[in-house]
């Protein structure tokens, strides 16, 4: 009997802090995804590095904290309470009177608790306050006792959840992986889906530069600092950070013997070694490479589990733009000291190809903006070019799109494990054809701007396409922040236009909305609900169900022209009813402004027209396809002739003839779905450099 395909596949993310933020979420947001995250602790900056001091043994909370507050549920008011109150911080300056007088609120009196948190305090949970004010004490009864004993602690911009985990800490014996499985199951995360990488050493992160300087911590690695490149990692036992090395002269002969003599090399964390080997895929995050990544593939076993996994897919996901710790370094850098790091600087014997598969790489933009990016030079990398993935990969400023990610994971694991992953929506590429609409484009493209997809899981970006206006629309365009720009030649049509949008979106949704202020922004979110929420692929806004007298509105569009009243009134209905009769479906609207697609199956379609007769185009190709439209209701409110409107009686003859002529011999013009993939990926992908795989 064939063995069953797989229905769940197990990703390992080694993350830090905020770094992975997005990848983490698309990860989460996949029902057939198990994720386990990986992190190192040596985080010691500002009220994390104070609680280190004033808790001996204890590594930082701070990655732990912003993991968790990832992971948890929050579709309940109390969890998103416990989120608030867990990433509060306590006000910059704030006193020891202040501080012990607001945790005294907490425990005993919240009815004292300042107006911007009694509300979140009252809405968590029986158990959730319970656990809350347990925390909290364990941790203030510890203050008290150290302040008996001369010691004391700065409450300044403290997060409540770090001070939370340090009760949890105290309350596991002070054992910190332990301390972690407890501080998930108060957030409702499963244990083990956030494992420390070792086995809770606690050690300090020092970095040694190619000027001969040396970065005595971690909080110095991550802040501002001389560009000279970092060239060597080291993990510095306790005793002799805290007392030879913190706030200590430098000896004469400097700081590179006392320091090495201090490394230490953690142990792997046995359920991190068992998650590794579990792995199907493994994913090295971006982030601040020198601390919250390259010392946690320092640890003992961590390499060889890697190498041992020969089944796993192992992505290096490479940092978009220059950070403070990596002002200097290029890819081929960022490469070599991972792989430094990964044989812990050649204690182990580990092949590069057992330790990394894929490198994904962010394509430069402009070559104005060139300088902020992380650059990729093909003829001087050393890895073989084909593991390289060359794309696009930012969503946000500096920040990758977890989306693009997720669609190149699934590309890959579906190309070796036997298993139907389902594909996840995560962002719209709005596509604004646009000609010589000065007078609307404006309103028209800050209403877009403003629309929050959010709610739908969706991030989204905005494409105007200007085919060669006379006007100052593509200045318009392009004054607005965050617009994407391109021009098609003068007169090369509307369905040019559209096609050159879906050629650079970069939306796993794509959607059509023109820059004439006809049809309003707000109806956009219920078009594309649809797509993310169930199986439709293709929606439709129609404007015949909210069209109160079609003749009167006509009229007002056309005036005195009764040639083009009666084309325009009859011939939509023709249009619809030849549809109807060649590819046994109505479809109301068959010229609406406003449509939306999966893109996958949008790409498909392997659009050619360029005009008017694009939109036959597209409703035949879904007839061919035997593709469901759902069309909804719009709001529409047209131009007149004098004021734009453009279509002409032979845009509808055009578009009768291409809804015949693509019922008799467009099926073979169709791309095959494994087409359809490829050539999603060589859109999303763009282009090909010096054998560089995209």
């Amino acid at each position: 009997m064939a063995e069953a395909s797989r229905t769940q596949i197990n990703v390992v993310l080694f993350s830090g802090g905020s770094g992975t933020h997005s990848i983490t979420t698309a990860l989460l947001r996949h029902p057939q995804i198990r994720l386990r995250i990986l992190i190192n602790a040596y985080d010691d900056g500002h009220s994390t590095g104070r609680l280190r001091r004033f808790i001996p043994s204890m590594l930082g909370p701070s990655d732990v904290r912003k993991n968790i507050n990832r992971l948890m549920p929050v579709t309940e008011a109390c969890h998103q309470a416990l989120k608030f109150l867990s990433d509060y911080r306590l006000p910059v300056g704030i006193s020891r009177e202040d501080a012990l007088t607001l945790i005294d609120a907490f425990l005993h009196d919240p009815s004292r608790l300042p107006v911007k948190l009694k509300p979140h305090f009252g809405k968590m949970s029986v158990d959730q306050a319970g656990g809350f004010r347990s925390l909290l004490d364990t941790f203030i009864t510890y203050f008290h006792e150290q302040e008996q004993a001369g010691r004391t602690f700065d409450f300044t911009d403290c997060a409540l959840g770090n001070l939370l985990f340090a009760g949890c800490y105290l309350q596991q014996g002070q054992d910190f992986n332990r301390s972690i499985e407890a501080f998930c199951r108060f957030y409702d995360v499963d244990p083990g889906t956030l494992l420390n990488v070792t086995q809770g050493e606690n050690l300090f992160l020092v970095a040694g530069k190619a000027d001969g300087s040396m970065l005595l911590g971690e909080a110095d690695i991550v802040a501002a600092q001389s560009s000279a490149k970092i060239t060597d990692l080291y993990l510095v036992e306790e005793q002799v950070y805290l007392t030879q090395v913190e706030n200590a002269p430098e000896p004469a002969s400097g700081w590179q013997a006392l320091i090495g003599a201090g490394a230490r090399t953690p142990q792997a964390n046995p359920n991190a070694v068992a998650a590794i080997v579990d792995a199907d895929v493994i994913v090295y995050g971006p982030g601040t490479q020198h601390s919250s990544l390259f010392p946690s593939y320092m640890t003992q076993e961590i390499g060889e589990a890697i190498a041992g996994n020969t089944h796993a897919d192992k992505i290096f996901i490479g940092n978009i733009v220059r950070d403070l710790d990596i002002q200097e370094d290029d890819v081929n850098d960022l490469a070599d000291k991972f792989m430094e790091a990964m044989t812990r600087k050649s204690q182990a014997q580990l092949a590069w190809r057992n330790c990394v598969s894929q490198f994904f790489v962010q394509r430069s933009g402009e070559a104005a903006d060139r300088a902020k990016y992380i650059p990729f030079d093909a003829t001087k990398f050393k890895y073989p070019l084909e593991t390289v993935r060359l794309r696009d990969w930012e969503a946000h400023e500096g920040r990758h799109s977890g989306g693009f990610v997720l669609d190149e994971l699934q590309q890959i694991v579906q190309a070796r494990i036997d298993i139907e992953l389902q594909r996840l929506q995560h962002m719209i590429s709005i596509v604004v054809p646009v000609l010589n609409e000065s007078h609307t484009l404006l309103q028209v493209l800050k209403s877009l701007v403003l629309l929050d997809f959010q709610p739908l899981g969706l991030t989204k970006e905005i494409i105007v396409v200007d085919g060669g206006s006379r006007d100052e629309s593509a200045e318009i365009a392009r004054a607005v922040q965050t617009i994407r720009v391109f021009e098609t030649k003068p007169g090369a049509g509307r369905g040019a236009a559209l096609r050159v949008g879906i050629e650079h979106a970069r939306g796993s949704i794509i959607a059509f909305f023109p820059g004439d202020h006809e049809y309003k922004h707000e109806d956009l979110l219920p078009l594309v609900a649809p797509l993310t929420q169930s199986a439709f692929r293709a929606v439709f806004g129609t404007r015949a169900t909210k069209v109160r007298d079609l003749s009167e509105q006509l009229k007002g569009i056309y005036a005195d022209n009764r040639g083009l009243y009666l084309t325009s009134k009859y011939g939509g209905i023709l249009l619809s009813i030849i549809t109807l009769l060649l590819y046994n479906r109505y479809i109301s609207d068959v010229l609406t402004s406003v449509k939306v697609f999966d893109a996958l199956l949008l790409r498909r379609l392997n659009l050619e027209r360029s005009g008017r007769d694009l939109d036959a185009e597209i409703c035949a190709k879904l007839g061919l396809l035997h593709e469901y439209v759902l069309e909804m209701p719009v709001d529409y409110s047209p131009r007149t002739r004098r004021e734009g409107k453009k279509i002409t009686i032979l845009d509808g003859v055009k578009m009768v003839a291409a809804l015949v002529r693509y019922r008799f011999g467009g099926r073979k013009q169709l791309l095959a779905p494994r087409e359809a993939r490829a050539a999603q990926l060589e859109s999303s992908s763009a282009g090909k450099a010096a054998g560089v795989r995209n």
